[in-house]
């Protein structure tokens, strides 16, 4: 009897259990309103699509499965699942359209560990992010960056002086250059030259953000309890290269604005943003409790605007030097509009922005052609949702695949030529062509609030080179051009792994132009 009582009771619980579960998979199947997931790759148990995520070049294998499954690739992964978009329009809905529901960002275990949660860009959708955005808002607005022109002006023509001396080291000089327009702004501080820590700190910084941010290079996203194994455990690189970079994320942001500080109470600071925020928590915030998290928001955002400020730059005009060797007829049009425009007097500013289309348009497709973030920046989904037919659940990781749009044929034919004529037309910029500007910065609320000092800076650097170098490429062994064989670095940034090129002066006039103005 007891026995019997024993297996009735272990039947009731098994049916309740059951039932359990299937009252489970009914509300969610209501919750997505009876819609399947998109299509995607094969998944696995436990692992889900995990093995699946490409190490090298992730953006082109997206691609790849955006033109077999459609504008919407979905990815089961062992935590937060991934959604790919494949289109601008795609994007436009879901970011722009229910900006409300899309524009958060999910939790890493590796910006943690690094110590670069404090990027507001990386932060979920929250009253903290809100905070952090109206402040970065501030500074570098479209009504306020020609503030910063004089310093641009400074950092771009001291680079051509640069490269008349030491033409081998191009690619440092250019990281030197961004480096300093942005130290400049945010910290009022010169940076002098190539070893200088400013350079070095933001690039193993920003380098450290840009591998941790490889989706599926590190399981520890996925698993987020081997993060409490020491260091060495097998599978546990993660915890070196955490530790690496760590140390450079702290200086990078803490170091510059500690300095400040003192040199405020010692009377020594220069106009920057940083010195105008702490001028303005001291006045509004000092001695009341709000004083310390208003401190914090403007160490971390003169923090983030130096670290992006630096690297998003740089990688566009290091591509942009790769497309000139490529494609040489460019640079030769771009000449003729520079000889006859800005004439042989003077070198170009900001203020021929709005004349020198065809340099305008150069600038544009430097951001198209080779995209800086070829993935952009994740967003997260924080309620069930429904698009195309498909259920797109809450915690959903959705990945808007940049490249693809930039490299889109219907939008842009020939993708793969670097082609400024695509945007003109009658030698005016054509509003009918999709600006590259509205995919390769960001979309709706999560846009990039730097934009604005970031395309000013890469179109006064493309006009002031062109006015007075040629781009020639640098041959290899067999008589090739060695920029043939360049690839791109992957990670969340991206950008070519060499330029190799030679800066040559394109007379003695342009040189005493380089000598009489830098």
């Amino acid at each position: 009897m007891n026995e019997d009582h024993q297996n009735s009771s272990w039947t009731l619980q098994l049916g309740l259990l059951c039932l359990g579960l299937l009252g489970g998979i009914i509300w969610r199947r209501r919750a997505r309103g009876y819609f399947p997931l998109p299509p995607g790759p094969k998944s696995l148990p436990i692992l889900g699509s995990l093995l699946e995520l490409p190490e090298q070049e992730d953006w082109v294998k997206y691609s790849t499965w955006n033109r077999k499954y459609g504008d919407l690739v979905y990815l089961h992964l062992p935590r937060d699942s991934i959604l790919i978009l494949g289109t601008v329009q795609v994007a436009l809905d879901l970011f722009e359209k229910r900006s409300a529901i899309y524009s958060s960002r999910s939790y890493s275990v590796m910006d943690e560990l690094t110590m670069w949660d404090f990027n507001m860009g990386l932060m979920p959708y929250s009253n903290t992010w809100r905070m952090h955005r109206k402040a970065i808002h501030e500074h570098f607005h479209l009504g306020v960056v020609s503030r910063y022109e004089s310093i641009q002006l400074e950092a771009t023509r001291s680079f051509l002086q640069s490269a008349l001396e030491n033409p081998e080291d191009v690619k440092q000089h250019v990281r030197q250059m961004f480096t300093a327009m942005i130290v400049q702004a945010v910290y009022g501080k010169r940076v002098e030259n190539l070893n200088d820590e400013y350079v070095m700190t933001a690039q193993k910084a920003v380098e450290g953000l840009s591998q941790t941010h490889l989706p599926g290079k590190f399981w520890v996203e996925y698993f987020p309890l081997l993060r409490y194994l020491p260091a060495w455990v097998p599978g546990t690189r993660f915890q070196k290269v955490a530790s690496y970079y760590r140390r450079f994320v702290e200086d990078m942001r803490d170091v510059p604005f500690d300095l400040i500080k003192d040199d405020m109470a010692k009377g020594l600071a220069r106009d920057s943003i940083a010195q105008k925020m702490i001028r303005k928590l001291d006045d509004k915030y000092a001695g009341t409790p709000s004083y310390g998290e208003s401190e914090l928001i403007a160490r971390n955002i003169t923090g983030v605007a130096y670290a992006a400020g630096t690297d998003t730059t740089t990688s566009a005009a290091q591509s942009f030097l790769l497309a000139m060797v490529l494609f040489p007829h460019v640079q030769r049009e771009a000449q003729a509009e520079l000889d006859m425009l800005v004439g042989l007097s003077r070198l170009p500013d900001i203020g021929d922005l709005d004349s020198l289309h065809y340099i305008r348009a150069i600038a544009l497709e430097s951001l198209r052609w080779a995209p800086v973030l070829p993935l952009g920046v994740s967003h997260m989904l924080i309620v069930d949702d429904e698009y195309q037919g498909y259920s797109i659940p809450k915690g959903t990781v959705v990945i808007p695949n940049v490249w693809a749009m930039l490299h889109n044929p219907k939008d842009y034919p020939a993708p793969g030529e670097f082609d400024p004529r695509r945007y003109l037309k009658d030698g005016q910029l054509d509003p009918a062509v999709r600006s590259p500007l509205t995919i390769a910065f960001g979309f709706g609320r999560r846009i990039c609030p730097g934009r604005h000092f970031a395309f000013n800076s890469l179109f006064l650097f493309i006009a002031s080179v062109l006015h007075v170098y040629n781009i020639e490429a640098r041959l290899g062994p067999d008589g090739q051009p060695l920029a043939n064989r360049v690839r791109a670095t992957s990670g969340l940034f991206s950008s070519p792994e060499v330029v190799p090129c030679d800066f040559v002066v394109r007379s003695e006039r342009a040189k005493q132009l380089i000598l009489n103005e830098a």
